[in-house]
């Protein structure tokens, strides 16, 4: 199934589009479209799902809430190519977006991710005539050579960290539209995918109201249901089900979708350990609490004793592997519980079990000042006395919301609290709640608004040093008693202590949002 981009793109709908981005991507199968409605990630993140790779997919958008945020542009781009898109196809520009920015082509053309720019200054054009067409192009019946080959090539444009059975078996069940069933001897589910991922059928229960010998298609309640027993050498018997609705599967699916699987097994099966564990977080992190406490067994991992985690955010993965090694040697001679997995560009430590009597809140940071990787690691932020797994899950979305920006709003700091990713984010909350909230914010920096000076030695004296004189000097090349005159006189103008807790906090938050509004 799917249409190779450079057939679409001679289609009457889009003959007149302009590609902008991905020369090198004319030979990629498209395989389905979708519509960008959201095009702000700091909204989009929240909602929607980001476990899912959308390999081949072509997102139809205006940027029409981000149409004059050129950085939130190539954020969204990053965000999607991510994800597995293959590409957007933009609409409307010189209407909505007064132009394509050179910044978001040349990021684009970085990560090999299509632009196609529909033709400018044109409000005639619908988004129903490019999906009618395309989508009829991609339905279209045609000869699949090697769906195998299909498939793992997708597979290979994915992080190393991607590149494991299940995703594999995700990209299977969207190239063929069926939803997949693998399980062990005992019928234990390994992996499932469903297709639509939102389907409400149980898939174990539909399949054990069936009589199934091994290499069968049988009919059952609206499905074919395809079965075949395979045995690997890492993980013994496997019970590979596939299932499509209203439709028989060919002979020519069935057996490439084994052999696919096969390949996918002896690739990344002696990961199976490792990719469980990563099956493991995500299944922390999406709420699925089935699957969570199954794998958890398996591992024999105690996730209700995870109380602390560690979120590592990476600006270069090529050393990860060791950068994981290190930091699980390093973990486990604290704690009994340790899991460590890299997703998107985050390494995740969920750590329980503490087995020391000294205080545990500086063992991360520690480990980021003596770390032999820590040029790779931007930041990290330590999420203490997190009550059970809904924490852990709401404490990722809070920094997965804020995480990028940290460098940028702490300079020189790489070590953060959750309380102050809380204060990132309720300082975001009050700029997107107007120019009145955030006059009302920095009213309490108006005396020294026009100091240059003095504001730069605020925040870094409040925001980069932790109000620490000496790390404040070093930060600005500058004297010790040097930072502490300044700060005096900063106070005096303020009429605030800035020194006390009580009364710095809302030149804080001030800084913060004076900061936020600069990036």
């Amino acid at each position: 199934m799917g249409a190779k981009l450079k057939e679409l793109l001679g289609l009457p709908s889009l003959r007149d589009a302009q590609l902008m981005s991905g020369q090198n991507c004319l030979n990629q199968t498209v395989t389905s479209l979708s519509f960008l409605d959201i095009s702000d990630m700091d909204d989009y993140l929240p909602v929607f799902e980001t476990n899912e790779y959308h390999s081949g997919e072509l997102a139809l958008t205006s940027f029409f809430n981000i149409k004059d945020d050129v950085a939130k542009q190539c954020e969204t781009i990053q965000q999607l190519h991510k994800m597995g898109g293959l590409g957007i196809i933009l609409y409307y520009v010189g209407i909505v977006i007064p132009r394509l920015s050179s910044e978001v082509i040349n990021r684009a053309e970085d990560l090999d991710f299509v632009i196609i720019q529909m033709p400018k200054n044109q409000n005639q054009i619908r988004y129903s005539e490019v999906i009618v067409e395309a989508t009829a192009a991609i339905l279209k019946e045609r000869t699949t050579e090697n769906i195998v080959n299909e498939v793992l090539e997708k597979a290979s444009l994915l992080p190393e960290h991607l590149r494991n059975v299940e995703v594999t078996l995700k990209l299977l069940s969207d190239f063929l539209r069926i939803n997949i069933l693998l399980m062990n001897p005992d019928n234990e589910r390994i992996h499932q995918v469903k297709w639509p991922r939102n389907s409400s059928t149980d898939l174990e229960r539909l399949v054990r109201r069936v009589a199934l010998e091994d290499g069968d298609q049988v009919s059952k309640d609206e499905f074919s249901i395809f079965y075949k027993e395979l045995y690997h050498k890492e993980n013994g018997l496997l019970r590979f089900y596939l299932l499509k609705e209203h439709e028989l599967l060919t002979e020519f699916e069935c057996g490439q979708s084994v052999e696919l699987l096969q390949v996918a097994m002896n690739l990344w099966g002696k990961k199976h350990g490792e990719i469980s564990e990563y099956a493991l977080i995500r299944a922390i992190l999406n709420d699925e609490s089935e699957k969570m406490y199954r794998l958890a067994n398996h591992l024999k991992i105690d996730v209700k004793g995870i109380g602390l985690m560690w979120l590592l955010q990476l600006n270069d993965l090529r050393e990860e592997k060791a950068l994981k090694q290190d930091i699980l040697s390093y973990a486990s001679k604290f704690y009994g519980t340790c899991v460590a997995q890299l997703i998107d560009d985050q390494l995740i430590v969920l750590l329980g079990d503490y087995c020391h009597n000294d205080s545990e809140l500086e063992l991360g940071g520690v480990y980021v000042e003596n770390s032999p990787y820590q040029e790779m690691i931007d930041s990290i932020v330590l999420c203490p006395r997190l009550r059970n797994t809904a924490d852990v899950r709401a404490t990722y979305q809070l920094v997965n919301r804020v995480g990028l920006q940290l460098p940028k709003l702490f300079h020189g700091k790489k070590s953060f609290s959750i309380s102050e990713i809380r204060q990132v984010a309720y300082a975001s909350k009050l700029i997107q709640a107007g120019e009145a909230e955030i006059e009302e914010t920095l009213n309490v920096l108006g005396p020294i608004m026009d100091s240059k000076e003095q504001l730069t030695t605020l925040c870094s004296f409040l925001l980069d040093a932790g109000a620490d004189f000496q790390v404040c000097s070093e930060q600005l090349f500058i004297h010790k008693n040097t930072v502490k005159y300044r700060i005096k006189k900063i106070s005096e103008a303020l009429g605030y202590n800035v020194m006390r807790f009580s009364e710095s906090y809302e030149c804080y938050v001030a800084c913060l949002t004076l900061r936020l509004i600069g990036l």
